[in-house]
């Protein structure tokens, strides 16, 4: 166009004419295959009108009409596959993580072999820190597991011989011997895999926000260009329409709209992968939320600490005294319970003791001595106290008696869904460490924020036990609470919904929310642990670790959404006022082509608002 323009100033309208021409054929041809191959398809596209402009000024000589069409058409395209090219991830993540091989034994040597090779019957060896390739059930060997990619428990379960192992999830600390019980293409990581894969491979596509006003605009189009032409006896008439009538407006609104969001999202911390997922979170009317590590911090927390009563007390331990003993010789350990220990003394600016004589049964406990000074009003024998901190089974192993009160205690708890450790000084239970999965401060605020923004309902869906999620729901203001939910449950769940004809947000962060999360209109994932399978099944992640980022998400995709709508309506209005004027012959069609370049650039500037919301962080303020 500039060569054309540079040539047409030097008085060679001749050879300009040749570059337009070339514009014409090498832009056009492509664009009108593509509408072709859309009609081919039955998808009826805004473009037909551009490609009839194309075709009549190419057979009526008005190449640079055609050209400016060319131009603004392609530019269009060119914008809004820039906006989809931040397409949903694969699943690298989730496919690289799945366990290439295994380990059994042959005689007394470890061989590494294929784990589809794995036949039931077989057992396999899984290392420390590996992921649990089939499943099975442990032979020989204990161990603490990760299974939190998989149900949602935040806390590792300690596995023994003749326990079930799910595949996917993590062996922490010992060597296992497992017998498998089903092909690795079979096991619940696969499954998994599958799940994710099949919920996005049927995702229907999305088509451009103006292409649903396009059958009316189109028919209105080639009716008052017929019109025009038969009014008239003039096909230049009928071409000045169509190319007034040129879709650039509707073309470029959307695609220019989305790319703002999509920056402004990506301002807030909130990675958007596709155009997509933009449009769908204006449309948004359900959303669906898993509990661990979404609604709560996925990392248990010292939430109280229960001191011996009076009447049982042989000395008056205060909870920092206590909360020094155990993280003394906690420290020492790297049990997910034992750095919440050490982690709440450390807040409580407590200064940690020394531990002597260190030992641990992992998933049970650890007992050590301390040294005490001579400050302290209780000396242990030999000015050093035996500390032992852990479970029930522990605490009996050491043969220290239980007070008839921490295990009633205890047992209430663990109903709530806590966690409990037993702190015994020289012998004695003298305290209980109640540790629980805290939920995020500011969930309180954020049912409310995202009914303001439209959504109708919000549900928790959780594999955790009906009290835990019962207490967080509620505590949430969720409207609906769905617990002890597998992956596919899950995945049922969001089927459902969609079946009825909801648009559905899912939140989520773990392995067993990745197949919810591309089955809904749009999955969320909370990505502040890495890109996760999660991430990578997920439309949109939400780097912050603010929650309420995801009713900012919402408010963000309906505000994107209302200014592209806008942007259409005003260029319909202002092509439909030109169209009128070019069937009465006032406008011809390169003047047209120009006409609707003003047209392109007001919608434009429309469109760049977008970049002008402001959102005040965790809320949808706006402007």
């Amino acid at each position: 166009m500039l060569i054309s323009v540079l040539l047409w100033l030097a008085r060679r309208s001749d050879l300009a004419d040749w570059v337009l021409l070339a514009i014409l054929i090498w832009g056009g041809i492509p664009l009108l295959w593509e509408t072709i191959r859309r009609l081919w398809h039955k998808e009826f596209s805004i473009d037909i009108i551009a490609g009839i402009a194309i075709i009549g000024s190419l057979l009526l000589h008005e190449y640079l009409a055609g050209a400016i069409v060319v131009l603004m058409l392609s530019g269009g395209e060119a914008l809004e596959a820039y906006a989809l090219r931040r397409a949903r991830s694969s699943l690298s993540s989730l496919v690289e993580r799945v366990p290439r091989t295994t380990h059994i034994w042959q005689g007394k040597q470890l061989l590494d072999i294929p784990v589809e090779t794995v036949q039931p019957g077989m057992i396999v060896v899984i290392k420390p820190g590996e992921l649990v390739p089939v499943d099975g059930a442990i032979v020989q060997g204990s161990s603490s597991v990760s299974q939190a990619d998989l149900t949602g428990e935040p806390i590792p379960v300690r596995k023994i011989p003749g326990m079930g192992l799910l595949s996917g999830s993590v062996n922490l600390d010992g060597i296992l011997e497992v017998r498998a019980s089903k092909l690795s293409a079979e096991s619940k990581y696969a499954q998994i895999v599958r799940l994710v894969t099949e919920a996005q491979e049927q995702k229907a596509p999305i088509h451009r926000l103006a292409d649903r006003y396009s059958i009316v605009f189109t028919l209105l189009t080639i009716v008052l260009a017929t019109a025009a032409w038969t009014m008239s006896g003039n096909q230049v008439y009928a071409l000045a329409v169509l190319v007034v009538a040129t879709p650039c407006p509707l073309i470029l609104a959307t695609p220019i709209a989305i790319m703002s969001g999509i920056n402004m999202a990506a301002r807030n911390g909130i990675i958007v992968k596709s155009g997509s997922a933009i449009e769908q979170l204006g449309e948004i009317n359900i959303a669906v939320f898993d509990k661990t590590g979404t609604l709560t911090l996925g990392m248990p927390k010292v939430s109280s600490i229960l001191l011996a009563t009076e009447s049982q007390r042989k000395n008056p331990y205060t909870e920092d005294e206590i909360l020094r003993y155990a993280a003394s010789v906690e420290q020492l350990s790297t049990h997910i319970l034992a750095s919440a220990i050490v982690d709440a003394g450390l807040k409580r600016n407590i200064t940690l003791a020394t531990a002597n004589n260190f030992e641990e049964i992992f998933g049970k406990g650890v007992h050590a001595t301390l040294a005490t000074s001579q400050s302290e009003e209780y000396q242990g024998e030999g000015n050093s106290i035996a500390v032992a901190v852990g479970n029930r089974t522990f605490i009996r192993m050491l043969d220290i008696p239980l007070p008839e009160y921490f295990l009633e205690e205890r047992e209430h708890r663990r109903f709530l869904g806590q966690i409990c450790s037993f702190v015994a000084l020289n012998g004695t239970v003298e305290a209980l460490i109640i540790m629980e999965d805290v939920p995020r401060p500011e969930i309180r605020q954020l049912c409310p924020k995202l009914k303001q923004s439209g959504i109708e309902e919000i549900i928790l869906l959780t594999g955790d036990s009906e009290a835990v999620a019962q207490q967080v729901g509620h505590l949430a203001g969720m409207d609906r609470i769905i617990a002890r939910c597998l992956p596919e449950d899950k995945v049922h769940v969001v089927q459902d919904l969609e079946s009825k004809g909801l648009k559905v947000l899912m939140v989520g962060d773990g392995i067993n929310d990745a197949p919810a999360l591309a089955t809904a209109t749009v999955g969320m994932a909370l990505g502040t642990q890495g890109l996760t399978a999660a991430a990578s099944a997920a439309d949109t992640v939400l780097l912050s670790t603010n929650i309420l980022g995801v009713s900012t998400a919402v408010f963000l995709g309906r505000r994107v959404m209302r200014i592209a709508q806008q942007g259409i309506w005003i260029g319909m209005g202002l092509s439909g006022l030109a169209m009128v004027f070019a069937a009465f012959g006032y406008i011809p069609p390169a003047a047209g082509a120009i006409l609707q370049e003003g047209i392109d650039v007001l919608v434009i500037f429309n469109a760049l608002r977008v970049t002008a919301i402001h959102i005040k962080k965790g809320s949808e303020d706006s402007f």
